[in-house]
């Protein structure tokens, strides 16, 4: 894993703004894999004023949605597809599919894992993701403890998610369960990104760059991937 660090979260995020456009543009078929979250709107916002009003339908890329809440859709205030609806996908000229996400609220839930885990296969794998790290060290929803060796799979979130994510929310939503795609799949990936920004990030940052790879810290599974990144800024990065 190769450490990147900037002196601020502007210069974080147009680095990882140009990546992304560059996957988008490609001229070989490609799948993204992005993550909601406060840490990539810069990122989000870059590319939102690049690309302006370009028809992007020409291009041969699919955003894939990386994880949901049980029980919501982009309908739902607060939910990541919500969240990636408004301050990107919404914004963008994009083509009826070229956006692929989780049915969360199905009743078979496993089946949606399974749909998803097929369209990724079938399409040659995730050729870009960027993740944010969790104060737990998580990765999506792949909380402390999850096994590498999964592919999408449903979760029991942990009391440290249900708590950070109600930020998110206008009203306090109770939450138990998520879809996420697994880890086995950013290990597969062409390339992965994680992202990490602002002070409150610190310690999670020390840890990840210092520990040993293992499951109670899914974001330092990282480390096992042959082409993966960590961006940082000043702030983030402020115990290392």
């Amino acid at each position: 894993m190769e450490i990147i660090k900037f002196e601020d979260y502007k210069g974080l995020s147009e680095n990882l703004g140009n990546e992304i456009l560059d996957c988008m543009k490609s001229e070989e078929k490609t799948l993204i894999c992005l993550a909601s979250g406060d840490t990539p709107l810069g990122a989000f916002e870059y590319i939102v004023n690049e690309l302006g009003d370009e028809d992007l339908s020409k291009y041969n890329f699919t955003f894939v949605g990386l994880d949901e809440w049980a029980g919501m859709d982009k309908d739902d205030f607060g939910s990541c597809q919500d969240y990636m609806e408004k301050y990107l996908f919404g914004k963008l000229k994009l083509g009826a599919d070229q956006v692929i996400e989780f049915n969360a609220k199905a009743e078979d839930l496993e089946n949606e894992c399974k749909k998803m885990d097929d369209f990724i296969k079938s399409n040659g794998g995730l050729d870009l993701v960027v993740l944010g790290v969790g104060m737990n060290g998580h990765l999506g929803l792949n909380e402390p403890g999850v096994s590498f060796d999964n592919y999408s799979h449903v979760v029991e979130l942990s009391e440290n998610t249900k708590k950070v994510a109600q930020k998110y929310f206008d009203t306090e939503r109770k939450l138990e369960k998520g879809i996420t795609i697994g880890i086995k799949h950013f290990l597969e990936a062409k390339k992965e990104i994680l992202v990490v920004s602002g002070e409150k990030k610190a310690d999670i940052v020390k840890k990840l760059v210092e520990e040993e790879v293992n499951e109670n810290v899914p974001a330092t599974s990282a480390k096992l991937h042959k082409n993966s990144f960590l961006l940082i800024d000043r702030e983030s990065s402020s115990k290392l």
